[in-house]
């Protein structure tokens, strides 16, 4: 029998994966997605040229549709000997040097690290403002306004700035750093949280690693979503190797404080490291007892956590300046189902001689109310079931949010891969994957692209 390599390296799938992750990176190194006519790199600007409107749109798009094509053939089968490193350093490789791709907003990380690298407050000056060589480029939908990424990110954005000397390409493309370093702890992590669950490791990678919505997005993209995923299965993984007390009260919160300082959402995780050790009682328990004990140790874990993300405010010197500008993830065009609905809405509103921005706010207020239910209905739902709660829990977040992004997928995708699944939620899932990887290629190449 083959070895994994050998199998690797002979699978036409793996050499599909490849070629559309060389399509994209080709396609994206065009300068007509990046906002000024140029990355900032000659080279670059010439590969992506080689590549002429509407070529370099199309194979954005082809290769979306091949990687996700590539991923889903791959799919662990009896018999079939893959490895995943080999299958995701191979897929990651032609993605590296080129600029970001499917969303500039590597872009902004880089602004914002050299703003504090002036000694200006970003929370307080807001995107594109201190000058430098990254404000041209910056999407004019956000320049002027402030971020709502906590201290730690943009700490993270301060050192890679730094680290490459503010140079206007490179800068931008190690933003990835610290995405491919969360992505290879991810790769660590969840098959051995999945042997330890019981769960198929193979197919806990495939479905949560090498899912191409992280490949383009986490590895491509080089979203700040990587660090908070990688630190929320950290914080898991120390629960369910120490399942003590002090492990899943204390140390694994404070690692979920670091997510949250990564990225806010990951504070979700308090639910599974303050229930896994105790899930097997949660189970036998009645309703109310089992709510009553997952409640007081999920409320010393949030307070653990909490206290470490406060810690990591003040001593960034940034405090909480985030939390003007929530409201600002709501302005971008994606298929959010809530914040659609409120669009359409102050629209008719408007049509009728009503005042739209009025009924935006009480519109606003109202999905905030039912995204609270529908998460609060979740994590009851599943009390008895902590993983699976923050696996749902979180892929709630992610759907009646005010804004619905490919790249908040990979984190929830990755603690489902960890859960029990019935066929129909398989389904389910595989499909919403399939889908916002093919959606955010057609989209990008449509409505980014600037003739």
């Amino acid at each position: 029998m083959m070895s994994g390599l050998q199998a690797t390296l002979r699978s036409p799938a793996v050499w599909l994966g490849v070629l559309g992750s060389v399509l994209v990176g080709w396609g994206s190194s065009h300068p007509e997605f990046a906002l000024t006519g140029t990355w900032g790199a000659d080279w670059i600007d010439q590969l992506g040229r080689t590549a002429p409107i509407p070529a370099d749109r199309i194979l954005l798009i082809a290769g979306c549709l091949g990687l996700t094509w590539a991923w889903w053939l791959i799919r662990p089968q009896p018999g079939r000997n893959h490895s995943a490193a080999l299958i995701l350093s191979l897929w990651s490789l032609p993605l590296l040097l080129v600029p970001p791709v499917l969303s500039p907003d590597a872009v902004l990380y880089a602004d914002l690290g050299w703003t504090l690298g002036t000694g200006a407050n970003p929370y307080d000056v807001g995107l594109a403002s201190s000058g430098g060589p990254f404000a041209a480029r910056v999407d004019p939908l956000w320049a002027g306004h402030g971020v709502a990424y906590p201290p730690l990110t943009l700490r993270l954005d301060q050192a890679v700035v730094w680290a490459t000397g503010a140079d206007p390409y490179w800068s931008v493309v190690a933003m990835r750093l610290p995405a491919i370093l969360a992505v290879v702890a991810m790769l660590f992590l969840v098959p051995r949280l999945a042997a330890a669950l019981g769960r198929s490791g193979s197919q806990a990678t495939w479905l949560g690693v090498l899912n191409p919505l992280l490949v383009l997005h986490f590895i491509g993209g080089a979203h700040n979503d990587a660090p908070m995923a990688a630190l929320s299965l950290a914080a898991i993984w120390l629960v369910v190797r120490r399942p003590s007390w002090w492990m899943s009260l204390i140390a694994a919160p404070v690692l979920v404080g670091l997510a949250m300082a990564a990225k806010q959402q990951g504070g979700l995780t308090v639910i599974a490291v303050a229930g896994l050790p105790v899930a097997a009682t949660l189970a036998a328990l009645p309703l109310g007892r089992r709510l009553w004990l997952l409640g007081w140790r999920t409320a010393v874990a949030t307070a653990v956590a909490v206290a470490t993300f406060v810690a990591v405010s003040l001593l960034s010197g940034l405090g909480f300046g985030w939390t003007r500008w929530l409201d600002l993830m709501g302005l971008a065009h994606t298929p959010a189902p809530l914040a659609w609905l409120s669009k359409g809405g102050a629209l008719l509103w408007g049509l009728g001689g009503g005042d739209p921005t009025a009924f935006l706010v009480v519109a606003g207020r109202v999905t905030t109310v039912i995204l609270i239910v529908a998460v609060a209905w979740t994590l009851v739902h599943f009390a008895d079931r902590p993983l699976p709660a923050l696996a749902w829990g979180s892929a709630v977040l992610v759907v009646l949010g005010q804004a619905v992004h490919p790249w908040y997928v990979p984190w929830s995708l990755a603690l489902l891969a960890l859960c029990p699944m019935t066929r129909r939620q398989q389904r389910l899932v595989i499909g919403l994957t399939i889908t916002f990887a093919a959606w955010n290629g057609i989209q990008t190449a449509i409505w980014h692209g600037s003739v």
